[in-house]
C-alpha cells in the first residue's frame, strides 16, 4: 500500500509519484498542442541536385523530395526586364560582376541572376518570378546581396500571387547592410561580404533578407530588383536568390464553381460564361450542347487557368444556331483525363427566330399523320427532320414557307411507337418539337 496512517515516508512517496505523473502528463499535453505548427511535411529545393541551362531566361526545377505527395511540385523561374541588355548566366557557375566564376553564388546553393544592361539602360529593374505547379504554404527563402557599393544602392520588393499576398521580411545578421520596411528591402550603405564588393562570396549574411510567407496559398512570387545610382548607366547588376527555399504541401480543397450562365451576343450567338476558384490539376473545360436534352455533343472547349488562390473567369462564344430550348452543360477534365459534369442550363432561343410560332398536333398521335402549323415572319424554305430518341435521323424533307400561316402534314404511320423530335431549320436557326407516337 502507498498510504499507511503512521508512515510519513509512504505519504511523501505518494506525493512524489503523483507529482511525477502530473509533470509527464503536462509535457505530453504540451507536445500534442504546441509540438507542431502544421501536420504537413516540409519540402526544400537543393540547388546542387538541379540541372541548369545557363543563360536562359526561364528554368523549371523539380523538387525531388516532394515526390511522395499526390502531385509532386515543380517550380519555374522566369527572369525578365524592360531594359535592353543581356543575361550573363544563372545556375551553379555564375559569372559575377568582377569577372570571376563563383560557385553557387555563395552560401547554401544560391542561384545567381546577373543582368548586363546596355548603355543608358541601367536604371530599369529586373523582375524574377517563381511559379509553382501547385499551391504551397509556409514558403520561405533567403535573398542575398542587397547592399550599396560605391554610388550604387540596391532595392528589392517582394509579393505573392500578383500583389494579393505579402510576406514578412526579416534580417538575419546583426551587422546587416539592409533596412526592411514593409514589403521593401533597401541597402543602407554598407557593402556585404568579406571582399566588400557587394557580394556574399564567403557566405556572410550581412546583405541577406529572409522572406517568409504564412499559411496563405502561394501560386507565384514576384521579386523586383532595382539599382539606384548617381550614374545613368550603372554596371551589371546581380542578385543572389533562394537559399534555403522550403515550403509545406498545401492542403488543397476541391474546385468550386461560383457561377454559370449563357448570354446572347449582338448576332444572337450564345456566349457561355462561368467563374471558379480553387482550380488545380485541371486540363480543360468542355461545353456540350443538345437540342433535346438527351443527345449532347461537344460544342467548344477552353484550357483551364489553374488559379487556386484567385478567381478564374471564362467567356466562351459558341458559333451555332439556336433551338426552341437549348441545353448546355459544363464539364471539367483533369490532367489525368478524367471528366466530370459540373452543371447544366437550358435557355430559349425564340427571340432570335424568324418563326413566330410552330404547332404540332395531335400530340400524342395514334393516326397516320401529324399536322403542322408554322407562322412565318418571312418567305423562306425550311428543312424538317424526324429524329428518334437515340439521335438517329429517320426522315428529312423540305418545305417552302410563305409569309404568314403555313399548314401541312407529315406521314407518321411508318414510325414505331415512341418519342420523336421534329426539327425545323430555317437558315442557321433550329426549333425542335417533341411528339409522341402511340400504337
Amino acid at each position: 500500500m502507498f498510504i499507511l496512517p503512521d508512515s510519513k515516508v509512504d505519504i511523501y512517496t505518494f506525493r512524489l509519484v503523483v507529482t511525477y505523473i502530473a509533470i509527464w502528463l503536462l509535457v505530453l499535453a504540451s507536445v500534442l498542442v504546441f509540438g507542431q505548427n502544421s501536420p504537413n511535411p516540409v519540402y526544400k529545393l537543393d540547388w546542387s541536385q538541379q540541372e541548369w541551362t545557363d543563360g536562359q531566361p526561364y528554368q523549371i526545377f523539380s523538387l525531388d523530395d516532394s515526390a511522395g505527395i499526390a502531385f509532386p511540385v515543380h517550380m519555374g523561374i522566369e527572369v525578365y526586364t524592360r531594359s535592353k541588355g543581356s543575361f550573363s548566366g544563372y545556375g551553379e557557375t555564375t559569372p559575377y560582376i568582377d569577372g570571376r566564376n563563383v560557385q553557387n553564388f555563395g552560401y547554401e546553393q544560391n542561384l545567381g541572376v546577373i543582368f548586363d544592361p546596355e548603355e543608358g539602360e541601367g536604371n530599369s529593374p529586373v523582375t524574377i518570378k517563381l511559379i509553382f505547379s501547385q499551391p504551397v504554404q509556409y514558403l520561405s527563402f533567403t535573398i542575398s546581396d542587397i547592399d550599396a557599393a560605391e554610388d550604387r544602392i540596391d532595392s528589392v520588393i517582394v509579393f505573392g500571387n500578383a500583389k494579393n499576398v505579402f510576406p514578412r521580411l526579416s534580417i538575419p545578421s546583426e551587422e546587416s547592410t539592409v533596412k526592411v520596411t514593409g514589403r521593401n528591402a533597401v541597402a543602407k550603405g554598407g557593402t556585404s561580404g568579406s571582399f566588400h564588393t557587394g557580394s556574399s562570396f564567403g557566405g556572410e549574411a550581412t546583405g541577406d533578407i529572409i522572406v517568409t510567407f504564412g499559411p496563405e496559398y502561394i501560386d507565384s512570387v514576384t521579386i523586383i530588383y532595382s539599382e539606384v545610382s548617381k550614374s545613368s548607366d550603372p554596371q551589371a547588376r546581380g542578385i543572389g536568390l533562394f537559399a534555403g527555399l522550403r515550403f509545406e504541401a498545401a492542403d488543397l480543397q476541391p474546385m468550386r464553381l461560383l457561377n454559370f450562365g449563357i448570354v446572347m451576343d449582338e448576332n444572337c450567338q450564345p456566349v457561355v460564361r462561368w467563374s471558379s476558384e480553387q482550380e488545380f490539376g485541371l486540363e480543360e473545360y468542355v461545353v456540350e450542347y443538345s437540342y433535346d436534352g438527351f443527345n449532347f455533343f461537344p460544342a467548344a472547349s477552353i484550357k483551364a487557368k489553374n488559379q487556386y488562390s484567385s478567381i478564374s473567369e471564362y467567356d466562351l462564344p459558341l458559333h451555332r444556331g439556336l433551338n426552341t430550348n437549348n441545353h448546355f452543360r459544363l464539364l471539367k477534365t483533369d490532367q489525368e483525363g478524367n471528366t466530370n459534369l459540373l452543371t447544366a442550363q437550358t435557355i430559349s432561343g425564340s427571340e432570335c427566330y424568324h418563326f413566330s410560332s410552330i404547332n404540332v398536333y395531335p400530340n400524342p398521335s395514334s393516326g397516320n399523320y401529324v399536322f403542322i402549323e408554322i407562322e412565318a415572319t418571312e418567305q423562306k424554305p425550311t428543312d424538317i427532320a424526324i429524329i428518334d430518341q437515340y439521335g438517329e435521323l429517320l426522315v428529312q424533307t423540305r418545305y417552302e414557307l410563305k409569309r404568314g400561316l403555313n399548314r401541312f402534314k407529315l406521314e407518321s404511320r411508318h414510325l414505331v411507337p415512341g418519342l420523336y423530335n421534329l426539327r425545323f431549320a430555317i437558315g442557321q436557326e433550329l426549333i425542335t418539337k417533341q411528339v409522341s407516337i402511340l400504337p
